[in-house]
């Protein structure tokens, strides 16, 4: 099920993240903490709703906004739905083929979808090999501890 609602972009500093009212999280039958895919201007990405100074929002991260067109506080058509489906990460061949050596790949897919995008991100992002090869091997060593 897919609910619509129009929101203010609500802008923190240099972040940002869109209201849900109660009623849209009721007619989705789901809580607080509820993964979804987000829609904004026809771009769509996932998110987990949380709960900020008492109501219940979703970050709205600049890469995602600048696919939106979203660079202001500005009215925006919302459109949400549950993220029911198995949340997966694009991981860095870099990252891939150090956490199979290292017999760790099981460990990376138990984490939180947060916790892997995020890591794959940092490898993804870094364009030294030096970087990659310390970016890699933070991400084996976090989950050596895990």
């Amino acid at each position: 099920m897919k609910v619509t609602y129009r929101s203010t972009v609500i802008f923190t500093g240099k972040h940002a993240s869109l209201h849900i009212p109660d009623d849209v999280l009721e007619k989705l039958g789901t809580n607080r903490r509820a993964p979804l895919k987000v829609t904004v201007n026809n771009h769509t990405y996932q998110s987990t709703a949380t709960a900020v100074n008492g109501e219940c929002r979703v970050v709205f991260p600049e890469r995602e906004r600048l696919a939106a067109g979203v660079d202001s506080p500005v009215e925006v058509e919302i459109t949400l739905e549950l993220d029911a489906g198995v949340r997966e990460v694009d991981v860095p061949v870099a990252l891939a083929e150090a956490l199979a050596k290292a017999g760790l790949r099981e460990k990376f897919d138990a984490q939180t979808y947060s916790k892997r995008r995020e890591q794959a991100r940092q490898v993804a992002e870094a364009k030294a090999a030096e970087t990659i090869e310390k970016r890699v091997a933070k991400v084996l060593e976090g989950l050596n501890g895990y």
